[in-house]
Order: structure tokens, then C-alpha cells, then sequence
């Protein structure tokens, strides 16, 4: 009864949600294209969310976004959300947590600090999924990194210049983290930005340790007019060995990581299989009551 009534909660919520967007919709005789990505509930609450987002705008929080508006673009969400957006959709998580919450004293258990971790959770999950949509594209980067630089120090050592091997790169290759980067990267250079000041900036949107030394590698051989294809080939070398010893260093982890399942939920498990049916058995032949 108690689930039936947080999913007819929960559901609400959605429908409402989507009969807003609905009606929010300017009417246009020609049809739209779909430009956006990202869930549909995202994109179905998107203008609640610029709505309140509006009232944001004029609070004294610029670090926070400041600190958002990065988070946001370590993900690649900076297209989809903005930091105003996503404090938005922190205040609808923190409503919906705290009607959460209620349902749950009322229904279920009269107790405070259940419904405070309730609240607490809703107001944290919007970080959570950041953080957890970061460092996917942080493992999809680094993971296409190093055949990248492989391609593109081939390409180089074939005659064409920096710029245009990856601009081949990006057209052939499959779309994806780096690939995006390096198009963002494109855009910056025919605006008319150097090599220079593209590379840094999109190092600091990436915001890695290996592409950052591989940035700072390129901008000195562009400096120095060295030549890129070896650079680019002792660059993509130290590339791999870096991940084989994050590959190592995650295997060495591993042992102790699963420490903390097996006792929290293998070993009792186990010693209740195994002590549970000597102790009714204990208690059953009557030698419990000489204790």
C-alpha cells in the first residue's frame, strides 16, 4: 500500500512535469528538430527549470556555479544544463525528497531522522549523478586517448599538419568524448585562436593529468618548432603505459575494496547458515536451559 502510494506520488510528479513542458511549448506551424540529448525528463522539465532558474540568477552564489558551471563541463552536459539550471533542479530534488520524506513518517514510521537521510539523500542525489556523469566521460576520454594519438602521430608522420589530421580524425572516428573535445578544439582555431590558446583552454575543460601533460608537450614543440610526429609518438607511448598502470594500481585495489561486501554481507550470512541450525538444535535437545 505504502510503494503504491509513492509510485502514484512519483508518477504525479512526472505527468505534471510533462503537461507543464506541454503547455510551455510556443505553438509553430513547422515543425522543430530535436538538437538536444540527454534524458527525457530532463528535457520535459527543462522549462520548469528556466523558470526557477530565473530567480537564481540574482543570488550571490558565484563560486557555487562558478564550481557547477565546471563540474558541468567535465561532463558534457554544458550544452544541456546550465549551472542555474542544475541549482534548479537541486531545489526541485530537495521538494520532491521532502514530500518523500512526510509520506514516509505519516505512512510508514514516525521517525525524524529517517525522513532527515530521506532529504538529505534527494538534496545530494543531483551531485551523486554529476560526479557519477564526470567520471564516465573522464574513463571514456582517457580510454580513447591513446589510439587517438596513435592515428594522429601516424597521420603527422604522413605528410599533413596538425591541424588537419585531426580534423580527419574527427570525421572518420566514432563520436565521443575526445572526439568533441577536438571539434570544440577545430571551432577555436578557425574563430581565429592560435593552436596555443585552443589547447590550453581545452585542457582546462578537460580538466586531466594526461591530457594535460600531452597539451603542454604539444604547445612546446609548437614553440620550439620541433617535430610533431615523434613528439606526438613518445607522447602516445607514456599514454599507454599510464593506463596499464591505472589498469594495475585498480587490480591491486580490488582485494581490498571487497573486503568490506564480505563482511558486511558474506560473513554473517555464512555463519548464520552454518551456526543457525546448532543453536536450535542446541536449544531443542534442552541443554539450553542449564546455561
Amino acid at each position: 500500500m505504502v510503494i503504491a502510494a509513492l509510485l502514484l506520488l512519483v508518477a504525479a510528479i512526472y505527468l505534471g512535469i510533462r503537461w507543464y513542458s506541454q503547455r510551455s511549448k510556443p505553438k509553430s506551424a513547422l515543425p522543430t528538430p530535436d538538437v538536444g540529448g540527454g534524458p527525457d525528463v530532463l528535457r520535459s522539465a527543462r522549462p520548469l527549470l528556466r523558470q526557477v532558474a530565473a530567480y537564481s540568477q540574482h543570488l550571490p552564489l558565484l563560486g557555487l556555479k562558478e564550481r557547477y558551471t565546471h563540474q558541468l563541463e567535465r561532463a558534457g552536459l554544458r550544452f544541456e544544463l546550465g549551472a542555474d539550471e542544475f541549482l534548479a533542479l537541486k531545489v526541485g530534488a530537495l521538494v520532491v525528497s521532502i514530500g518523500l520524506g512526510l509520506v514516509f513518517y505519516v505512512a510508514v514510521m514516525p521517525n525524524w531522522m529517517i525522513v532527515g537521510a530521506i532529504v538529505f539523500l534527494g538534496f545530494v542525489f543531483p551531485d551523486m549523478q554529476l560526479s557519477a556523469a564526470v567520471q564516465k566521460q573522464q574513463r571514456l576520454f582517457l580510454r580513447a586517448l591513446p589510439g587517438f594519438l596513435d592515428l594522429l602521430a601516424l597521420s603527422v608522420e604522413a605528410g599533413m599538419g596538425f591541424d588537419s589530421a585531426v580534423l580527419r580524425l574527427t570525421e572518420v572516428l566514432e563520436p565521443g568524448p575526445l572526439i568533441w573535445r577536438f571539434q570544440t578544439f577545430l571551432r577555436s582555431v578557425n574563430v581565429g585562436k592560435t593552436r596555443t590558446e585552443a589547447l590550453r583552454e581545452m585542457s582546462q575543460k578537460v580538466d586531466l593529468p594526461d591530457f594535460t601533460s600531452f597539451v603542454n608537450v604539444v604547445i612546446q614543440a609548437t614553440d620550439t618548432g620541433a617535430s610533431m610526429g615523434p613528439v606526438l609518438r613518445t607522447a602516445s607511448g607514456e599514454m599507454l603505459v599510464r593506463r596499464f598502470d591505472r589498469a594495475e594500481k585498480m587490480a591491486h585495489e580490488l582485494p581490498i575494496k571487497i573486503l568490506l561486501p564480505l563482511f558486511v554481507f558474506v560473513f554473517p550470512a555464512t555463519f548464520v547458515m552454518i551456526l543457525g541450525p546448532v543453536y536450535f538444535q542446541f536449544m531443542s535437545s534442552g541443554a539450553g536451559g542449564l546455561l
